[in-house]
């Protein structure tokens, strides 16, 4: 089963080497190893100030590597202290010869804490990530669980439940269709299963992960690590050829070269477009392209597979040959599909199919004809 991580950006690395550097300036001063701006201080006010810097530095790279909410908190404090320091020692020193060092000191320290505090006002103190797997956790036989999820839409003063109280389990590998009325809320179901829009109300877990529980960076992890997307317009870029446009998530979650072309190949040589791949999205057929989407969806191998009317916008032959890849890709690799559809060629082969109306599920038919 997969959980959560905590992971701490760039900038909260950086300030915490700024903060190091506090640390090292002000712990010599209290030691008298060197001057530091709170030496120019009368004592022992100037060892209280060293003191309370030490503290706050020292709290805030804590707080900032271990990714916890309060380390800016401390961090910032800190900071401003040597800046503000820094000034008054250089508006107290009227002789520059003489007073060179505790000059150079007071600009080094209103330097490094300005940019502290930049540092720190840009900075994701708190950034959770989706974790990899854990092989002493047992895996549930669910990719997906939907447990009373509710998404409300404002319009004007009027509250639209798109979907309401949605309850629904999905094994791994298993191939299910969503169909119902234009407007029963089966694209916002896909949407939020899919982590692209958060529920009003409910759980959703993918994996075992519980998505309440990421930030949107963890989310965008997690979709890109687990979830491959198949949209009804394709949303091909078509300024990039369709081998880049293939290999673009893989490149994201940063695949090595070799491994991200071998895959890209394949997924091409799959649906039968390899010899395409260094065309352009706008000269491929609305059927060539809706497989360029497919072999994208799949590129990072995704545990589960959302597809959006996949077969909307083109006819009826090719749709049929695009049903039969994403049941073989169901089938072979035990990727989990989930397909919201209007046409019934999916229904008649998918493992399990629910109807929506109105924002709720009101009918479930399995392979086997039995509604419940």
């Amino acid at each position: 089963m997969d959980g959560v991580r905590i992971r701490r950006s760039f900038s909260s690395e950086v300030v915490a080497a700024l903060l190091m550097s506090f640390v090292l300036m002000e712990l010599s001063s209290f030691l008298n190893w060197s001057p530091s701006v709170t030496s120019s201080i009368e004592s022992p006010i100037n060892r209280i100030l060293s003191l309370a810097i030490l503290f706050f530095s020292l709290c805030g790279i804590y707080g900032l590597l271990g990714s916890k909410k309060w380390g800016g908190y401390f961090a910032l404090p800190a900071s401003v202290s040597e800046v503000v320091l820094g000034c008054y020692v250089i508006a107290r020193t009227t002789n520059l010869q003489l007073n060179l060092a505790p000059i150079l000191q007071a600009n080094l320290s209103i330097i490094v804490g300005f940019l502290a505090s930049i540092a720190i006002l840009k900075s994701d103190t708190s950034v959770v990530s989706y974790a990899s797997s854990s092989k002493n956790n047992p895996i549930d036989e669910y990719a997906v669980k939907v447990i009373d999820v509710t998404k409300n839409y404002g319009i004007g003063s009027i509250t639209v439940k798109a979907i309401d109280k949605i309850s629904l389990n999905v094994r791994r590998g298993e191939f299910l269709a969503v169909m119902g009325p234009s407007g029963s809320g089966k694209s916002t179901f896909l949407n939020v299963v899919g982590t692209l829009d958060r529920p009003s109300s409910g759980q959703i877990l993918i994996d075992g992960v519980d998505l309440a529980t990421l930030d949107d960076a963890g989310l965008a992890q997690l979709r890109n690590e687990k979830i491959g997307f198949v949209f009804q317009a394709y949303n091909l870029i078509n300024r990039s050829k369709i081998l880049r446009n293939v290999e673009l998530p893989a490149l994201v979650q940063g695949l090595p070269t070799k491994e991200r072309l071998k895959r890209t190949h394949d997924l091409l040589t799959m649906v039968g477009i390899d010899h395409m791949a260094d065309r352009r999205p706008k000269t491929l057929s609305g059927g060539e392209q809706q497989r360029v989407a497919i072999s994208r969806a799949l590129v990072n191998n995704p545990q589960i597979v959302l597809a959006d009317e996949p077969t909307g916008n083109i006819d009826s032959k090719t749709g049929s040959e695009i049903i039969n890849y994403l049941k073989t890709i169901c089938s072979e690799k035990g990727t989990t599909m989930i397909i919201v559809t209007h046409n019934p060629e999916i229904a008649e082969i998918a493992d399990r199919t629910v109807y929506f109306r109105d924002g709720k599920i009101v009918r479930e038919v399995n392979r086997s004809g039995q509604v419940n």
